[in-house]
């Protein structure tokens, strides 16, 4: 039987080059997005999320390479692919809406010959019915068709992120990634940016991975979550299950993070310290350092992501101690004392 997986991420290893050694952005990343369904990959800045989608669409900077694994889009490894075979895909196919998205757009020319490029090249339409194109999808994500003409610096920062959606959605590809798309824009453009993709979603039967450090952001637009912490998944299954019982310490501090409106006293907890270097990477859990749960054999021994529940996974060697964790950790004073 045929995988119902459009996407399929196989332990999948993207190594830089630096100065001082090979820094394991990510390291051994494995995850599944069925087709029409939503993943969102969490996590800290620098936790390999934007590395994992510049492996996964083959755009790596010079120094960056995929040094293990797979990745099988629409039954094909991109990863085997050569770079003229990738290119047919990029857009095509698989499309991605780039994190810089407010300085995407060419400055110098009007905002519609973007969209005539790449439905001219790349979807071999005629300019009348690229022109076309360009009006519905304009359309499509609630923009005034009149502002194809114009330039830019004239669109406000959400109309951008608009037009880049309608742009990465111009010949309907099979998946879409959003790597952090609502980042630089308020709160009220926030949440209408993402009333527009769950729209989108449901009415194309879009495929979506997004990426993003906010939590709410994967809460209100996507189906699966996995939370990724030093190159690697810690822990992956259901929202609803993942964000409401979370398994791993670094979810729960995560979730501290995350303003709760519905209760009455809301402290904000932040988790202590930094990432570990990933040049060279600790032996066992990376989290261990900054974990106040964290047992002598964290430090020596990595946790494999291992069943907790339906399609819900996670990494940490206190599963069976789990429930005492989870009330522990929503106290402030729990994380002001972690172990050194």
């Amino acid at each position: 039987m045929k995988s119902l997986s459009l996407l399929e991420v196989n332990d999948l290893k993207i190594y830089y080059k630096t100065s001082r050694g090979m820094s394991k952005a990510v390291d051994g990343v494995s995850f599944a997005v069925d087709q029409g369904k939503s993943l969102g990959l969490v996590g800290e800045s620098g936790c390999g999320k934007s590395t994992l989608v510049k492996g996964i669409i083959r755009v790596l900077a010079g120094n960056g390479s995929i040094s293990g694994g797979s990745v099988t889009f629409d039954g094909n490894d991109l990863t085997q692919m050569t770079e003229s075979s990738i290119r047919q895909v990029r857009w095509k196919d698989l499309s991605l809406i780039p994190q810089a998205a407010m300085d995407s757009l060419n400055p110098v020319y009007p905002v519609i010959d973007s969209f005539l490029e790449i439905l001219m090249l790349k979807g071999k339409l005629s300019r009348a019915e690229a022109t076309k194109r360009a009006h519905e999808l304009f359309t499509m994500v609630g923009l005034d068709t009149k502002r194809l003409r114009y330039y830019p610096h004239e669109f406000s920062g959400g109309m951008k992120q608009r037009a880049m959606i309608a742009l990465a959605l111009a010949l309907s590809p099979k998946l879409v990634i959003a790597d952090e798309p609502v980042t630089a824009l308020d709160v009220i453009v926030q949440n209408q940016i993402l009333r527009v993709l769950k729209t989108l979603k449901k009415e194309l039967g879009l495929t979506l991975v997004m990426i993003t450090h906010d939590i709410s952001v994967v809460a209100e637009t996507c189906d699966d979550v996995a939370v990724m912490y030093a190159g690697k998944i810690i822990e992956i299954g259901p929202v609803s299950q993942v964000l409401k019982n979370s398994m791993h310490p670094y979810t729960m501090g995560l979730a501290n993070a995350f303003p709760n409106l519905k209760k009455t006293e809301n402290t904000l907890i932040s988790i202590d310290g930094s990432p570990p270097d990933l040049v060279d990477p600790p032996k066992g859990c990376r989290f261990a350092a900054r974990c106040p749960f964290k047992l002598e054999a964290c430090a020596h021994e990595e946790p494999s992501l291992v069943p907790v529940g339906n399609r819900h996974f996670a990494a940490c060697h206190r599963l069976d101690e789990i429930t005492a964790l989870q009330e522990k950790a929503k106290e402030v004073v729990t994380w002001q004392k972690i172990p050194s």
